[in-house]
């Protein structure tokens, strides 16, 4: 992080080792213990972290879980893209009643396979924009006058990663990988089951957004939970509920918490809920009979198989 001009001045009047001391970094967003647990790697140029499931068995199979950070975890250092549910993740608790593999990369760009035929950037029309609800015309308008694109990103490294390395390496059950992350990530979670859903098991996306041009079909069958703020100013609760009205008309296999009065921080109730909270306006709905009622995200999560 940049300090202002005159506090370099006033530190340039000391040592330089003084100096190099006082030069802040950004602070992890996890503890010094979660961050020993996720072990740093690199593939291809993408960086990552890898916790390993507690009392690791090379003999036995374990799930996996993709976790994508938001626009804060964006960098090179492999820190910032642990984000808070991480921490959630690696409680000896919830390790020991789930033991799984945690994957955390880390992107400078976006999260998209730019090799998919599905990361063809879609033509956004003004009659598509007019079609959709009121809040979210401004926000497509912005993305259409940045001629901005699904294909940004490296996720096909990502992937190459897990199928050529971790899969070989360790006894992954390739039937029980999912994926989840908030804001970037949840949007990052969406395109990630949109682009290749026969990949995962399920999704958990927080304020993320999936784009309304694309075809809702192609994650009717796999289960997601979405999670989404109310009250988010940063990215508007109407994409969530807009997307999840497209699934509910669909039959889908997913299911939509609200939590009321919350802003863009629905990773901490999401990735700690264990039901619905009448006193609080936390509310769950369900696209289809079809959608599991399971009330802690944690065992609905692990419950399923691709």
């Amino acid at each position: 992080m940049k300090r202002p001009l005159c506090l370099f001045a006033i530190l340039a009047l000391g040592s330089s080792h003084l100096f190099a001391q006082n030069q802040r970094k950004r602070s992890p967003a996890v503890s010094e213990a979660t961050l020993d647990l996720y072990e740093s790697g690199e593939f291809k140029g993408v960086k990552y972290r890898l916790m390993k499931p507690i009392d690791f068995d090379p003999a036995k199979t374990y799930p996996l879980i993709l976790s994508l950070h938001g626009a804060g975890g964006r960098g090179d250092k492999n820190i910032q893209n642990l984000r808070n549910w991480n921490e959630w993740m690696a409680d000896e608790t919830l390790r020991r009643k789930h033991p799984v593999f945690v994957l955390v990369p880390q992107t400078s760009i976006g999260w998209s396979d730019p090799t998919s035929p599905y990361a063809k950037p879609s033509e956004i029309t003004d009659e598509l924009i007019a079609s959709l609800p009121q809040g979210m015309g401004s926000w497509i308008e912005r993305r259409k006058n940045r001629q901005s694109s699904t294909s940004e990103g490296n996720m096909d490294i990502v992937y190459e990663f897990i199928d050529s390395e971790l899969m070989k390496q360790y006894k992954i059950d390739a039937d029980r990988v999912y994926c989840l992350g908030h804001s970037m990530g949840g949007a990052g979670t969406l395109t990630a089951i949109y682009q290749h859903p026969d990949r995962f098991a399920a999704a958990i996306p927080t304020a993320g957004v999936f784009p309304p041009w694309q075809d809702f079909q192609r994650i009717k069958d796999l289960p997601v939970w979405i999670f989404h703020g109310d009250d988010d100013p940063t990215v508007p609760y109407i994409f969530s509920e807009y997307a999840f009205s497209r699934l509910e008309a669909i039959g889908a296999n997913t299911k939509f918490t609200t939590l009321k009065g919350v802003k863009h921080g629905a990773s901490g109730p999401a990735f700690n809920y264990t039901g619905d909270d009448p006193a609080k306006g936390f509310s769950t709905e369900y696209a289809s009979d079809r959608t599991d009622r399971t009330e802690d995200i944690w065992d609905w999560l692990f419950s399923k198989r691709r």
